[in-house]
């Protein structure tokens, strides 16, 4: 029975769905499918009579699925990653392989594990080419949508079913000054840290991550400590911590940038803080049996457990 209904399908058809589903436009479908336009268009008239649904309705700014086509959306998805795993064995090997990858990444890490990872590829896997965003907002959509392999950033409070995360790294979070700052001299209170301005790092897509949240009925960092100054570029921030009284809260791993010319260090101090800094690699589900995204996770893995 299963054997005549497949019989009676074209399976190329159920992968020009899927492409529609994630584009949502019929010339964005027929470039990644090497098609023309007008061939994309036959392919949805039989997908319709096939299904017996409209499955995208036309608007100005290209298709919106259906309800039915969303729900064959996970399922196609499931189907056809189980199909490409019957036919594709991949023997992966590093130093052959050849490719482009696009991570996003905090600053923090960008800074401090970025020269490490580039290092180690130039080692042993000289075909692989990194492209690294700092400032990438809308960061899972991008995991969505492919125009990133991984995001490396502080752990998000909530997360879909179709993303998994891990923890890279952890740090406590300290409040760096210059070295030569008036609060070095005394056991400071967090009223002190108010009377000097605070520099903020801004990141995208903030507000979703767990660290910015506050708990209920409490105000947020912000609110209690305006920032004098904001900025997105990590190395103005840490140049300018190092020539004001300015206090810049930050994960600790960035201790180790401190120079002879760019001098600061964390103040000292008893206070445990409630929470650590986590960072996380989010990646979507397409590249979970990826077996160059499997050994690039890795590879970060180990980097991250040797940083200090």
């Amino acid at each position: 029975m299963l054997t005549r209904q497949l019989s009676r399908i074209d399976l190329n058809l159920l992968l020009t769905l899927q492409v529609l589903l994630e584009t949502r436009s019929v010339s964005t479908a027929a470039r990644q499918l090497h098609l023309t336009q007008p061939a994309i268009s036959k392919a949805l008239g039989r997908l319709r009579e096939q299904f017996g649904d409209p499955l995208f309705l036309r608007v100005s700014k290209g298709l919106v699925p259906t309800p039915f086509a969303e729900q064959l959306r996970q399922p196609l998805q499931d189907w056809l990653e189980t199909a490409a795993g019957l036919f594709v064995h991949e023997d992966f090997d590093p130093a052959r392989y050849k490719g482009e990858f696009t991570l996003a990444i905090h600053e923090y890490l960008h800074v401090t594990l970025v020269p490490q990872l580039i290092e180690l590829l130039h080692e042993q896997a000289p075909g692989i080419v990194l492209k690294v965003r700092s400032q990438y907002r809308h960061q899972l959509e991008g995991l969505e949508q492919g125009d990133l392999d991984f995001v490396l950033n502080l752990q998000f409070s909530e997360l879909a079913s179709e993303f998994h995360s891990e923890v890279m790294y952890s740090d406590a979070p300290v409040i760096l000054a210059r070295t030569a700052h008036p609060l070095r001299k005394k056991q400071w209170t967090r009223d002190d840290l108010f009377r000097y301005p605070r520099i903020a790092l801004r990141v995208p897509d903030m507000e979703k991550f767990m660290m910015f949240q506050p708990r209920a009925g409490q105000p947020s960092l912000s609110q209690q400590w305006p920032a004098a100054y904001e900025t997105d570029d990590l190395t103005v921030a840490l140049a300018t911590l190092a020539r004001t009284d300015g206090l810049l809260p930050a994960g600790g791993l960035l201790t180790g940038l401190a120079t002879r010319e760019v001098n600061f260090k964390p103040l000292p101090s008893t206070y445990t803080p409630p929470f650590r800094l986590a960072y996380c690699l989010v990646s979507h589900r397409r590249v979970q049996k990826s077996a160059v995204h499997l050994w690039l996770k890795d590879t970060i893995k180990q980097l991250c457990g040797q940083l200090e």
